[in-house]
């Protein structure tokens, strides 16, 4: 065999050899810094079933909207205060039992830690107390009550 003819034969093998070193997995340190330095991009998805998704303008929570719901009297008596229907924070609806013979609707407000309405032209002021405060016997022991006329007016969970 001739030098051109060996130098043929070995000359794509030499080629190949060359080509994988190349592939030889050798890594530019200077790329990879790149990389590394660079944060990763993350996209920001709305979940709606989130638990804080649409709170951002929700109104602070007051604690008269923990009143919210039907207080029982004695003798089919209550007092069943709802959120208003104009949704503005601290306004209530109030249905009030006070007399076997009355049954109205109020229109609420809150001022302060109590709730204030005007029945029979005169200011009522809702407020928390006890089973004790609202002056029936029917009512006494329970803790959970809201006082209208100490004495006279409460109602009770």
């Amino acid at each position: 065999m001739n030098r051109n003819a060996a130098a043929a034969l070995l000359m794509p093998m030499l080629l190949g050899v060359a080509a994988l070193g190349g592939c030889s997995g050798a890594v530019d340190d200077q790329a990879a810094a790149n990389n590394v330095a660079q944060a990763p991009e993350v996209e920001a998805i709305d979940d709606p079933d989130s638990p804080r998704a649409g709170n951002e303008d929700a109104p602070e929570r007051l604690p008269t909207d923990d009143w919210v719901g039907r207080w029982t009297g004695p003798e089919g008596l209550f007092l069943d205060i709802q959120p208003s229907p104009n949704g503005k924070p601290g306004h209530y609806a109030i249905a009030n039992r006070d007399t076997l013979d009355r049954q109205a609707d109020y229109a609420g407000v809150r001022e302060g830690a109590a709730i204030r309405f005007t029945r029979d032209g005169k200011d009522v002021t809702i407020r928390p107390g006890s089973g004790e405060e609202t002056g029936f016997k029917y009512l006494a022991g329970k803790s959970d009550c809201l006082i209208l006329v100490p004495g006279r007016e409460g109602y009770c969970r």
